[in-house]
């Protein structure tokens, strides 16, 4: 009898999880966002799902680094699997993207290192984009289980337009855990480590009258405006192959459960440089400390979500001062010291409330983000900015038969403020380097102006198979440096769920 009744639970189970969604089913496990993959076993649904999307998006109320008029496409699957002791979570992901009117940053990801390099001809770009995650989790005995969790990005970035560019860029992170568990009571604990570096090479095609400029960015859009070729932008250095960054990583995390109750800790520790071989020009590193925290209550088709986290970064950027020598011919690269340049320190915080059942899912959340940076080109003046804001948010998914829709609206607002300061020293500072004003400018009123998003969807389940489609509109309020107030953007999907 007890068997029979397991076994119609499971089938039950079956049923309700064909009806959600992934993300669903991976929420429902706050483990799944765990970097350790051991408590992957803490949950037993098992669900996969593959889909081909494409999205177009149209708008100025953008990142000046990024498009008005692009589209993107691409395939993904993400899957978990549960078998008799031993659990599977993992996916793929590849998109293309194509942009239209773009300069700025050249990095693929703008912003993520401390230096920038900016380019201002507006032309195509194309970014291909790979993302592999796998995770495994195995039981060693009723109590101790073992996991492993490793994702590897690499990206392809290239303009194609003079001043063109061309960009590689890889990302690995590797998570070995190991958890105990005892009734309602569970505690896990594992190590990171990664690598992530990326390489800029830019040239000039053909013959041309004009002279491209390029800017180097040392923080806070302080930094050198000079021709692309010009020594102090790095990309033509002799003896380095373009402008290489390569960061390492080192850190752990802990995790607690008891019942309904569970909290997951990171810290990561990143050291990273600019340049290659004896000519390193930049050395930067970071700490940072996210955490976590999930309660559960309810039964399975009627369950609530509390959830809050806090992610802190700390990130100093040291400038070297390099001379060369030539010695038999051969230019040699002496580090003399470093000087302090840039500090950059943020804070996230969030709260969200879930209510999921078997026909809806309703989410309502709320998060702060805090960004501190100071230049100190100039020792001993500082230039600071601080710089905050706020966005409360909602989404509702609603199932009737065999359609889904989904709504969703934001409000964010922010603000910010500049501080100088004049430290005491005997010298004198000299002339604070160049600013790009136009682009600081844009970009504090990017990040802090008042908008509201809104957004709606549907989708037509066909057994197994859906079609989905999704639209987000965004409006900016009282801009006067970024481009246009209006953002759209549309998305079609066609997957299956297995």
């Amino acid at each position: 009898m007890k068997q029979t009744l397991t076994l119609l639970m499971l089938i039950a189970a079956t049923a309700a999880v064909a009806q959600e969604r992934f993300e669903q089913t991976e929420r429902r496990n706050p483990w799944n966002a765990s970097v350790n993959a051991a408590g992957i076993r803490q949950d037993s649904l098992t669900h996969s799902y593959a889909e081909a999307y494409f999205t177009k998006e149209n708008g100025g109320m953008i990142d000046h680094s990024a498009s008005d008029n692009s589209w993107n496409a691409g395939v993904r699957t993400e899957s978990i699997r549960h078998l008799q002791r031993i659990s599977f979570a993992g996916g793929f992901n590849y998109d293309y993207f194509d942009g239209r009117n773009m300069c700025g940053s050249i990095f693929t990801v703008p912003g993520f290192y401390p230096v920038d390099i900016l380019e201002f001809t507006p032309g195509r770009k194309i970014r291909e984009s790979y993302n592999f995650r796998a995770a495994l989790s195995a039981e060693l005995s009723d109590r101790w289980l073992a996991g492993i969790n490793a994702s590897f990005d690499a990206r392809n970035y290239a303009k194609r337009k003079d001043l063109r560019h061309k960009n590689t860029r890889l990302d690995f992170e590797f998570s070995p855990g190991i958890m105990y568990r005892a009734g309602k009571f569970a505690v896990g604990a594992a190590y990171i480590v990664g690598v992530d570096n990326e390489k800029i090479e830019a040239e000039e095609i053909g013959s041309t009258p004009e002279s491209y400029m390029a800017f180097f960015d040392r923080g806070l859009r302080y930094g050198s405006l000079q021709l692309w070729e010009s020594n102090d932008l790095h990309l033509t250095t002799s003896g380095v192959t373009g402008f290489p960054v390569r960061e390492s990583t080192q850190g752990a995390a802990l995790q607690l459960q008891y019942g309904p109750l569970f909290v997951d800790a990171a810290y990561r520790y990143r050291q990273g440089h600019t340049g290659e071989g004896g000519t390193i020009w930049h050395e930067f590193d970071s700490h940072g400390v996210t955490a976590n925290a999930v309660l559960s209550l309810g039964t399975f088709q009627n369950r609530h979500f509390v959830r809050a986290g806090v992610d802190w970064q700390m990130l100093d950027n040291r400038e070297n001062i390099i001379t060369y020598e030539n010695i038999n011919g051969v230019t040699t690269p002496f580090i003399h010291g470093s000087t302090p340049i840039f500090g950059r320190r943020s804070l996230d915080l969030n709260g969200e409330y879930e209510w999921m059942t078997d026909r809806m899912d309703w989410r309502v959340g709320l998060t702060f983000t805090q960004l501190n940076r100071e230049s100190t080109l100039m020792y001993p003046c500082t230039r600071e900015q601080k710089l905050h804001y706020t966005m409360v948010w909602t989404s509702l998914l609603y199932r009737f038969g065999k359609w889904e829709v989904s709504f969703a609206a934001d409000f964010r607002k922010g603000g910010f403020r500049e501080l100088e300061s004049q430290g005491d020293a005997p010298a004198i500072p000299g002339e604070y380097p160049t600013q790009l004003t136009e682009y600081y400018n844009y970009d504090n009123e990017y990040l802090t102006a008042s908008r509201i998003g809104a957004g709606a969807g549907v989708r037509r389940n066909i057994h197994r198979f859906y079609v989905d489609l999704t639209a987000r509109y965004e409006h900016g309020f009282d801009l006067s440096y970024v481009a246009q107030p209006n953002r759209v953007a549309a998305t079609l999907s066609i997957g299956c769920n297995f």
